[in-house]
């Protein structure tokens, strides 16, 4: 929405979001060698030197506390360039649906040369390509068609959740946004990952409140999908939304369309019956979160990639019409 609605991102912004990109670097390449233990893959003898002297890095870099800066040297990005080019990490790489990897893993590594220079600052790709822990509450404002906005980016991680609640009064929209690619991964606070979050929208005629919502507000199954869905089913069926219309974006399709060739939704829903086409495993999750809604005709759902901005815009354009054609009706404005 700052991308969109708003003049982008400040310098203070982008200096913030060099750090967690770096930091997606290193974690990504720490990743991807402890899956070359598990799988026991080996480095050839001059890669094995360059892993030792990363991973005394990563060590580092990973013991310090507060807001120490990371620094990748020009010598390090060398090193890391190396590692990531090598044969035994290519072929984990080409495993990265077996494990838990950023997705923008392959982005970065891949511009390494670019977002280590001393006077690199992140682009709009980079900062959509970004992935970072939420902690507390921030809030951005905008002006939509001629509607008022409030985002509020809450933070994902579980000690985070008691803070949320309060914002709930006098909903009338609600935008839920799932990772589709999330089937067959494990909750990322139980390997200690950044949790990523899912987008609420709330309309009150002329004022929205936007929600960045926690990935693992319930705890009992590991499965990241079907965390999402039981948030969903929770908010959908709860007396607070009753009156709420409800928009569901499953978004990351990109990923999914290459992940499920791997992967099978079975790992998510067991009783799955049907084939690993994307078609039909995209029309199985639609079918799945809309059964947990009562109100068909407040309901709506859409397949998006989020870093493509038009279209989320037009997805979100899309909602806020109807919201607002709902509201005018209702007070008598439009038949």
């Amino acid at each position: 929405m700052r991308i969109l609605h708003l003049n982008g991102f400040t310098e203070e912004d982008k200096s913030r979001y060099r750090q967690s990109i770096l930091r997606n670097v290193v974690d990504s390449v720490a990743k991807m060698l402890r899956a070359c233990e598990t799988y026991r893959i080996v480095h050839e003898h001059v890669i094995q030197e360059k892993v030792n002297i990363f991973m005394k890095f990563y060590e580092d870099v990973d013991s310090d506390l507060g807001d120490a800066q990371i620094v990748i040297s020009n010598e390090m990005a060398k090193i890391i360039q190396q590692i990531w080019q090598s044969n035994s990490i290519q072929l984990v790489y080409e495993r990265r649906f077996n494990y838990q990897l950023l997705d923008n893993a392959k982005f970065f590594l891949n511009s390494l040369g670019r977002i280590t220079s001393p006077d690199y600052s992140p682009t709009t790709q980079d900062i959509l390509q970004c992935r970072f822990k939420t902690m507390g509450i921030h809030e951005i404002n905008f002006i939509y068609k001629k509607v008022d906005f409030k985002m509020i980016d809450v933070g994902g991680q579980r000690s985070e959740r008691r803070k949320w609640i309060h914002c709930f009064d006098d909903v009338n929209m609600v935008l839920f946004v799932v990772a589709m690619s999330e089937f067959d991964q494990a909750d990322p606070e139980d390997e200690s990952q950044a949790s990523n979050g899912r987008l609420f929208i709330s309309f009150t005629y002329a004022y929205l409140i936007c929600l960045l919502f926690p990935e693992n507000m319930i705890d009992t199954d590991s499965n990241r999908m079907i965390q999402s869905y039981r948030i969903f089913k929770t908010i959908a069926q709860s007396d607070h939304f009753k009156n709420s219309s409800i928009v569901l974006f499953l978004n990351k399709y990109d990923i999914f369309q290459e992940k499920i060739r791997y992967s099978s939704l079975k790992k998510c829903w067991p009783e799955y019956g049907g084939d690993n086409s994307v078609e039909d495993c995209t029309k199985y999750l639609e079918n799945q979160f809309q059964r947990c809604i009562s109100n068909k005709q407040k309901y709506f759902a859409f397949v998006t990639t989020a870093t493509d901005t038009k279209n989320i815009d037009l997805m979100f354009s899309s909602a806020v019409s109807h919201i607002v054609n709902q509201n005018l009706k209702a007070v008598g404005i439009r038949e």
